[in-house]
C-alpha cells in the first residue's frame, strides 16, 4: 500500500526521531487498520556489533542453509539468492516456494507465469467468485476490492470457503457464501469450470469428468393446473336447473426427470442455488476469479493451479492470484527456493542456529523494513520503492554480503537495476521510480513487471481429494495481525496470539475466552489461549500465525487445515 510515515523527535530530552502516524492517499486508496496502526515495529540499535557481524560472516560461510520469511524487500532476497550461488547453500522460503509452484502449474495451462489481471480488475468487475482465501484476514486489499466491485458496480459474487464466517456473509446482499468440506476447493474449481467453461475448449478427459457428476433422476413433483368444471345448478329465480361453468385450482403431481449436479452438494449448495445464480448473473459482464492461499499448499495445489488456470482459458472469467505474505511474489521470482534445510543453518527473520533478526532478538541485529530502502513486488504485479523513515545505526544484509560477495555494492539499493537478471523485472535506478499519485487520480508507482512466458503442458483431469472429517483447526490470523511486525506494534498490541473459536465451539469445549487450551496435532501439542472470535460460526478453529515465538506452524503439515484434538488445560 502507499503510505507515509510522519516523525518527529521523541520528547524535550531525546532528539531521536520516531513515527507518530500514519497518512496515505485517501482519495485514491484505501487503508487498512494495520497499514494505519501497525507502524511502530523499527529495530532500535544504538550502534555496530562488530563482534556480532563477525560471528555472522562466519556463521554464513559454514551454513548450508538459510531460512527466511516475505517480510524483506526485493534487494534482500537478490542478495540471499546471490550468497546461495556463491555458497551452494539452500535457501528455503516455504510460503514462496509453494506459491512459486502454484504460479508454475498454472503457466503449465496458461504459459504465462502471472495471470494479466490484478486487484485493479477487481474493482471493475461486477462478478467476483472467490476460491480458497480467508479474505476477511488474509488480504485487505483483496477483501476491499471483492466488496467494491460489488458495490460500485451492482456486481454478485460467490465466496467458497469451509470456515462459517458472518463478517464475510454480511459484507454485501448481493453475495453468496457456500461453506464446502475441508479440502474440497477442487470441487469448487471444477464447479465453476461446469458452469460457466466452454466445453468445448476443455480438454476431453476434464470434459469427461465433469460430465460424471451429472445423473437424471425422476422426481415428483406437485404443481397446481387450472381446470373447468361445469356442474347443474338450479335457478332460484325460475326454479329450473342450468348449466354452470367454472375454473377451479387443483393441485396434481406428475414424475419429470431432472438433471443432479452432485458438485452442488460437495460445495454445500442450496438446492436454491440455481435460482438464486440466474438472478445474480442478470447482465453481468466483467468476470473475476481470486484463488488464494488455501490453494499454494493444497495436497492438490497442482491440479487446482490449472483447473484455476482452465478457468481463465476456457471461460470468460479472468483470474487473480493472491500473494500470501508481504512480498511472496518478489521472493518467488528472485529465488531459487529449496524444499528444506540441513545442516547448520542461518535464518533471516527465522530462528535457527545463527539468527539474524529485525525483530531485536537475534545473534545479529538486522534494519526492519520501516528502516530501509528497496522494493516490493505488489499483488499489483508493479515493483514500488520503499523508502527508510528512521535511521538505523547497525548493520545490514548488504554489509554481510560485501564481505562474501565478489563484487561489493555501497547501498542496498545498487542491486535495485540488477533484479533485471530475473524474469519480469526491469533494469531500472531505485532514484528513478516514481512513487506518488497524480490530481487526475493516475498512480505513479515503479513500473509493471514484465509478462514471464513458460512452457505449457498436457492437462488431465484428476479425481477430488475425499473430505477432511473430524475435529479441524485453521492456520489463519485474526483481524488486523498479519507476521511479527504487526505483533510487536503498540497500538495492535491487545490482539493476542492463540486459538480463535466460535461461541458455539467454546461452548462444546466448556472453555472461556482466557482459559488455555491443549491442541494436539501433527504429532506436535501446543498450549494456547483461547480468544472468541463473535463473527466465526462452527467447530473450525483459527490458530494463529502472526506471532512466531507460539510455534503454531509445528501442528501443520503444509496444509492450512488439520485434524486435531482440542481439550481444555
Amino acid at each position: 500500500c502507499h503510505i507515509n510515515y510522519e516523525k518527529k523527535h521523541t520528547s524535550v530530552e531525546s532528539a531521536d526521531e520516531r513515527l507518530y502516524r500514519v497518512t496515505n492517499e485517501w482519495n485514491y486508496v484505501s487503508l487498512c487498520g494495520a497499514g494505519r496502526f501497525g507502524f511502530d515495529y523499527e529495530n532500535r540499535v544504538e550502534g555496530k556489533d562488530t563482534a556480532a557481524f563477525g560471528a555472522a560472516v562466519e556463521a554464513l560461510n559454514k551454513a548450508e542453509a538459510i531460512t527466511f520469511n516475505s517480510e524483506i524487500t526485493n534487494e534482500e532476497a537478490f542478495i540471499l539468492q546471490s550468497l546461495k550461488e556463491k555458497l551452494g547453500l539452500k535457501l528455503v522460503n516455504e510460503d514462496a516456494r509453494t506459491f512459486n509452484n502454484f504460479l508454475n502449474s498454472y503457466g503449465e495451462v496458461s504459459g504465462h507465469k502471472l495471470p494479466e489481471a490484478t486487484f485493479k480488475d477487481v474493482h471493475a468487475s461486477d462478478f467476483i467468485v472467490s476460491v480458497g482465501s480467508a479474505l476477511k484476514t488474509d488480504n485487505p486489499g483483496a477483501r476491499r476490492a471483492f466488496n467494491n466491485g460489488m458495490m460500485m458496480n451492482k456486481g454478485a459474487g460467490i465466496y467458497f470457503h469451509p470456515v462459517e464466517d458472518s463478517g464475510m456473509a454480511d459484507m454485501n446482499k448481493s453475495m453468496m457464501t457456500l461453506q464446502h468440506a475441508v479440502g474440497q476447493e477442487e470441487a469448487a474449481l471444477y464447479l465453476i469450470l461446469d458452469l460457466f467453461a466452454d466445453k468445448d475448449k476443455l480438454p476431453a478427459d476434464v470434459k469427461e469428468y465433469l460430465a460424471s457428476f451429472h445423473a437424471t433422476k425422476t422426481i415428483t413433483v406437485e404443481e397446481t393446473v387450472k381446470e373447468k368444471v361445469t356442474s347443474m345448478v338450479k335457478n332460484e329465480e325460475t326454479g329450473e336447473e342450468e348449466e354452470k361453468t367454472e375454473t377451479v385450482s387443483k393441485k396434481v403431481s406428475k414424475d419429470v426427470e431432472v438433471d443432479e449436479n452432485k458438485l452442488l452438494d460437495m460445495v454445500g449448495a442450496s438446492d436454491k442455488f440455481g435460482e438464486e445464480l440466474e438472478k445474480m448473473l442478470k447482465k453481468k459482464e466483467n468476470f473475476i476469479l481470486m484463488v488464494g492461499e488455501d490453494l499454494y499448499k493444497h495436497p492438490k495445489a497442482a491440479n487446482l493451479a490449472h483447473l484455476a488456470g482452465l478457468v481463465e482459458k476456457c471461460s470468460d472469467f479472468k483470474l487473480v492470484i493472491i500473494p500470501p505474505k508481504t512480498n511472496s511474489l518478489g521472493v518467488a521470482l528472485i529465488c531459487d527456493l529449496d524444499e528444506s534445510a540441513t545442516g547448520f543453518t542461518v535464518g533471516y527473520n527465522v530462528k535457527a542456529d545463527f539468527t539474524l533478526s529485525a525483530l531485536g532478538s537475534g545473534d545479529l541485529d538486522m534494519p526492519a523494513l520501516n528502516q530501509q530502502e528497496g522494493t516490493f513486488t505488489t499483488a499489483y504485479q508493479t515493483v514500488v520503492p520503499l523508502n527508510a523513515a528512521l535511521d538505523y545505526k547497525g548493520y545490514v544484509l548488504n554489509d554481510l554480503a560485501n564481505e562474501i560477495l565478489d563484487q561489493p555494492r555501497r547501498y542496498t539499493i545498487d542491486y535495485t537495476p540488477l533484479l533485471a537478471s530475473r524474469a519480469g523485472y526491469q533494469n531500472r535506478l531505485f532514484d528513478d521510480l516514481p512513487n506518488y499519485y497524480s490530481n487526475d487520480q493516475v498512480e505513479h508507482r515503479g513500473y509493471t513487471l514484465d509478462r514471464i512466458s513458460v512452457d505449457t503442458a498436457d492437462v488431465k483431469a484428476e479425481p477430488i481429494m475425499d473430505a477432511m472429517t473430524g475435529a479441524m483447526i485453521y492456520h489463519a490470523n485474526p483481524v488486523l495481525q498479519f507476521n511479527d511486525f504487526t505483533a510487536k506494534s503498540a497500538q495492535l498490541a491487545s490482539t493476542k496470539a492463540g486459538l480463535y473459536v466460535s461461541a458455539k465451539l467454546a461452548e462444546s469445549l466448556g472453555v472461556a475466552a482466557g482459559d488455555s487450551v491443549s491442541v494436539e496435532a501433527n504429532n506436535n501439542t501446543l498450549t494456547l489461549a483461547v480468544a472468541i472470535d463473535s463473527k466465526i460460526d462452527g467447530d473450525i478453529a483459527f490458530v494463529s500465525q502472526f506471532d512466531s515465538s507460539i510455534e503454531s506452524h509445528k501442528l501443520f503439515d503444509g496444509y492450512r487445515f488439520n485434524q486435531a484434538t482440542i481439550s481444555k488445560v
